[in-house]
């Protein structure tokens, strides 16, 4: 114990000295750190260049609400180098008269920046052939300022000059001279002292909107009673402005100056709140993985894409089968809500091996959401919500990857792609996707039995959006199917029930999804969403060659989801409903098992994001559950503050209540064989519902740090559980199966502290780690062991990764991960008696080096060659033969692999 002690501790300790610089923007994977499409900082005239080539894209920035498009960015290909030039934002590109498409030679002039580790154009103007489109002055200062800052729900596109109001947004008024009358006017200027024209002010509570004209200046006259207000100056580009409190309409005017600095590109995260924020800015304490992370990891899964995550961990279940789930925060798989886009579609059947059967291919972003401090999700999101935000397509084109691997000396493989459509009118986009996986099964300990199962894997779907009614309305439908083939234990080659321990499924799930999300006004927007999942499954999970251990399971998941967002002043009002219905049916005639139920679940919730002013944000609420297996509505409410003191520093405190029904989740569905036997787990006549009650608190600290950014972060974290859910023995000898019967077992806690630390030169170089000192135990002892810790839950663990990106020479990526000892249940069969096991620590390493060539105009090919855990740390104590415990398994997932992967792009 006193190695694996100090083993923790050094881990800790490199964490603590990463710390001393942190991951920028608080992001948990690589953000781009450059200035954005809008950018206003002014330029050196002694900086601009002008270069010639020929355009091989232009490629458009979405928002992800189903707003309008925010900017219009021109990938150009020179005799030395392909360039990004940024133009402008859409609606003002689109209104001049010079079209540039693909395939033309242009004369650009403009400024480089640096962004995501690579030199971009910033354009002062574009030739195409005697044309030229105009796009700032040569100070860098936009031409479109004072004509328009875009169009969608949250903002409004001004009329020049129109002296009537639009929706509570005033344009063109000109101020009082002699009425007397109460006003407040002044000018916006920029870090250079220009005037800024085309900048929002608005007064709160008052929820006024006025704009600077070309020369800077704005004026407010609709000053109702003196009180106290706050102004807040906002514009493309530019870095958001918030005043401190001030009296108005005690005198006839009162001058209120501003000036802008310019904004750096921040990420933009939807999970926490449903609604567009920040990552910098988000109350609730958000982790993001974006889709470069995901190229170069190497993920194959959502299980690879986020074992990376600080304070989270994926852990393997089944030395048979490999069933995986995630804890987050010390938590067990069932108190992680596993969403995509927002959604609950996946079901209790598919949840088995769910998070190994969404591609990797169909993932644009994972947003990790740690704690349940918002109560737009469901009831059991206590421990957190993951979120899969699938891809959607900014340009025509595609991509195609073969990959082959060599794990345990057997080769593997994988073959995926994806071709996107996006029409001439930028109004429709489409995209679908494939990916197919070959899994040789890996017989690690030489026993004869499988500890990686064969897997033949087949996915397929797409995506087809539409903006409607001038961009403020969006229409999205998704449709998927998902089979795997695979199966575990002895003698692969033969039916299953000629085998000694067989445990196959055929699993086919079929998934869709539409929504609809609308814009009405500045002020409010709505969406609508329905899911249907069913999932299909043929299985054998069986010994002793027993040819009665056949089943068949069908699960059907409907969900209908609403939210509606009221802006109200410094309020975000959000109000919804949420209805699921799940049938299940699942029969094992060998163990006399046959489930037939519906579980039916209705919520409502109410939820206010409250910034009530410039340093504290408050987002509260609640939700009320309704369960078919439970007589009463549930109550949970739910919190979350956030207070900003000085810049760069946030602190973060949330609670949240939530509550899991006794219905049948993964593991009752998910059958292991103990000692030659099949487990089944029975459920008590008199189940409750377990509670849980969740609290965390956090700081944050963000700062340049040299050439780059640093982050450290600590958060403490608890959760108390009542009426728990445990498994005893309680089998009956009549049966061919051992019952285990899940009960009520009083009450248990988790409670630890997680640290996070890194340093990021923007996507250059960026270095970050996490680690978590936890303890979860029940408050008396189980009946099964006599224990008082929590099984296959570690008190130590942690993270450290290093990615490096340079495009004229290759992306590298090292990974650490770190699992310290923990307590596993190890049964009869085997071993002549169960009992309590210690583990050992493990320490995995990933790495991967991944190389750019450019094969034509528009193409190109990445090349990676990587290794998933080079220590080849895996369990050595793990049972033999027919009789061993499949559940006894507790390190990595897979042993040693060598990986070869070239990806085309089109």
């Amino acid at each position: 114990m006193g190695t694996k002690w100090k083993t923790g501790v050094l881990f800790a300790v490199v964490t603590i000295l990463l710390g001393v610089v942190g991951t920028p923007r608080a992001v948990a994977q690589t953000p781009p750190m450059g200035p954005g499409w809008g950018s206003g900082q002014h330029l050196d005239p002694a900086t601009l260049e002008t270069v010639r080539g020929t355009v091989l894209e232009v490629q458009r920035s979405l928002s992800r609400s189903g707003a309008a498009y925010r900017g219009v960015h021109l990938l150009v290909e020179t005799t030395s180098e392909q360039l990004t030039v940024d133009l402008g934002p859409e609606w003002y590109v689109d209104e001049q008269p010079v079209r540039v498409e693909a395939g033309d030679v242009v004369e650009i002039v403009g400024s480089r920046i640096m962004r995501e580790g690579s030199a971009s154009l910033v354009a002062v103007e574009v030739k195409k052939e005697e044309q030229i489109l105009k796009l700032r002055h040569r100070d860098g200062t936009p031409l479109w300022s004072g004509k328009g800052i875009g169009q969608g729900p949250g903002q409004a596109r001004p009329e020049a000059r129109a002296g009537r109001r639009l929706g509570g947004v005033h344009v063109g008024k000109p101020c009082p001279r002699a009425s007397g009358e109460p006003y407040v006017s002044g000018v916006i200027r920029d870090t250079s002292g220009l005037p800024v024209p085309g900048v929002s002010i608005t007064v709160e509570p008052l929820g006024v909107t006025v704009f600077t004209d070309l020369n800077g200046e704005y004026c407010i006259t609709e000053i109702t009673e003196a009180r106290a207000y706050e102004l807040i100056a906002e514009l493309p580009g530019f870095g958001r402005l918030v005043s401190e409190p001030v009296t108005l309409g005690q005198t006839a005017r009162i001058p209120m100056d501003f000036v802008l600095a310019p904004e750096i590109y921040e990420e933009i995260v939807v999970t926490g709140t449903r609604t567009e924020k920040p990552l910098a800015e988000v109350p609730i304490r958000t982790e993001l993985i974006a889709k470069p992370f995901i190229e170069i990891t190497s993920a194959r899964t959502v299980a690879d894409v986020v074992e990376f995550t600080p304070g989270l961990r994926v852990e393997n279940n089944c030395q048979n089968c490999n069933f995986s789930q995630i804890r987050l925060l010390g938590l067990p798989g069932p108190y992680t809500q596993i969403l995509v886009e927002g959604q609950p579609s996946v079901s209790s059947l598919a949840q088995v091996y769910g998070i190994e059967q969404i591609p990797a291919r169909m993932i644009e972003r994972v947003e990790v959401v740690k704690g349940g401090g918002s109560a737009l999700y469901g009831s059991g999101s206590v421990g957190g919500v993951v979120n899969i935000i699938p891809r959607e397509p900014t340009a025509t084109g595609g991509v195609v990857e073969t990959r082959a691997e060599l794990m345990g000396g057997l080769p593997q493989y994988s073959l995926s792609g994806a071709a996107h459509w996006v029409g001439a009118d930028r109004q429709t986009l489409a995209t679908v996707f494939g990916q197919l996986d070959w899994v040789k099964p890996i017989d690690v300990d030489g026993d004869g039995f499988t500890e990686v199962s064969s897997r033949r894997f087949q996915a397929l779907g797409g995506r087809l959006s539409r903006f409607l009614l001038d961009g403020r309305a969006k229409l999205s439908a998704d449709a998927s199917r998902l089979a795997e083939d695979r199966r575990g234990g002895n003698l692969l080659r033969l039916p299953p029930h000629e085998a000694d321990i067989a445990e196959w499924t055929d699993m086919t799930r079929h998934a869709g999804t539409v929504t609809w999300f609308h814009g009405v006004s500045p002020r409010f927007d709505y969406r609508l969403t329905v899911s249907f999942a069913d999932t299909a499954r043929d299985s054998y999970y069986g010994s002793g060659r027993d040819p009665n251990a056949y089943g068949v399971a069908d699960n059907r998941l409907y969900v209908v989801d609403s939210q509606f967002n009221h802006h109200v002043g410094r309020h975000v009002l959000s109000w919804g409903g949420q209805f699921t219905s799940e049938n299940l049916m699942d029969c094992q005639p060998a163990y006399g098992r046959l489930v037939e139920a519906t579980y039916r679940s209705g919520g409502t919730y109410l939820q206010d994001d409250w910034s009530f002013n410039s340093k504290w944000e408050l987002v509260y609420g609640f939700r009320i559950d309704k369960h078919s297996v439970l007589r009463k509505a549930v109550l949970s409410p739910r919190g979350v503050v956030k207070y900003s003191p000085r810049p760069g520093l946030n602190i973060r405190g949330s609670v949240a209540r939530g509550f899991r029904a006794p219905q049948v989740f993964d593991e009752d569905l998910h059958i292991t064989q103990v000692g030659g036997g099949g487990q089944v787990i029975v459920l008590d006549p008199n189940l409750r519902e377990e509670k849980a009650a969740n609290y965390t608190l956090g700081v944050e600290w963000t700062r340049e740090m040299g050439v780059g950014q640093g982050r450290v972060e600590a958060n403490v974290f608890y959760t108390g559980l009542s009426d728990l859910f445990h498994n005893v023995e309680a089998d009956d000898p009549a049966t061919g199966a051992f019952e285990f019967l899940r009960m009520n077992f009083g009450a248990a806690k988790v409670y630890g502290i997680e640290l996070n630390a890194g340093w990021g030169m923007g996507d250059t170089l960026v270095l970050q780690g996490g680690f978590v000192a936890e303890r979860a135990r029940f408050a008396g002892r189980e009946p099964d062991f006599g224990a008082r810790d929590f099984f296959r839950t570690p008190d130590r663990y942690g993270t450290v990764t290093i990615t490096y990106r340079n495009p004229n020479v290759a992306d590298v990526f090292v990974g650490l991960r770190y699992t310290g000892s923990m307590r596993a249940p190890h049964y009869a069969g085997f071993i002549l008696e169960k009992r309590l096991e210690v583990t050992d620590s493990f320490l995995t390493l990933d790495a991967s080096i991944a190389r750019t060539f450019t094969v034509s105009s528009g193409q190109r090919l990445v090349a990676t060659l990587g290794a998933k855990n080079l220590t080849n740390a895996y369990q050595d104590d793990l049972d033999r033969g027919p009789d061993r415990d499949a559940g006894y398994v507790y390190g990595p997932r897979f042993p040693r692999a060598v990986l070869l992967s070239v990806r085309v792009e089109f």
